[in-house]
């Protein structure tokens, strides 16, 4: 783990996360930060963006406990009649959306704008092309 309590208390000021769900959810935002950055090397070995890289997986780790919480909840209360037994609900969650998608939905939102500067979230991998031509086989985003 890369990021401790200490590290999501004090310096990002986290206060979602407790010492029972903290583990979990730092572990999936940094699995997932890694499936976002794979073609790019390891971004955990990055000193040079160390403080931007850990604030990315605490808030991504918020994000995807807040999210798993919404959805277990079941989403908040808009409107409720009593006649009809009518509820509605508040779902952030899109028609067809799984939870999963959801979960990483939010977390992509709160990781991307902490590491698009970075230049860890190009899809093109820092060697780039390895074709000799310009064939814009690598031009996919």
């Amino acid at each position: 783990m890369h990021v401790d309590l200490v590290y999501y208390s004090d310096m990002y000021k986290g206060s979602v996360l407790n010492e029972q769900t903290f583990p979990g959810a730092v572990r999936e935002a940094e699995a997932y930060i890694r499936y976002l950055t794979y073609l790019n090397g390891d971004i955990f070995a990055d000193i040079a963006q160390a403080d931007a890289i850990k604030d990315a997986v605490c808030a991504a780790a918020d994000a995807c406990h807040k999210a798993r919480q919404e959805q277990k909840q079941g989403g908040n209360l808009k409107s409720e009649s009593k006649d009809g037994l009518s509820m509605s609900f508040i779902v952030a969650r899109k028609d067809g959306e799984t939870t999963d998608q959801y979960v990483k939905r939010c977390m992509y939102q709160a990781v991307r704008t902490r590491l698009l500067s970075t230049g860890w979230l190009s899809r093109r991998g820092k060697a780039g092309c390895t074709y000799d031509h310009k064939c814009g086989c690598c031009d996919y985003l």
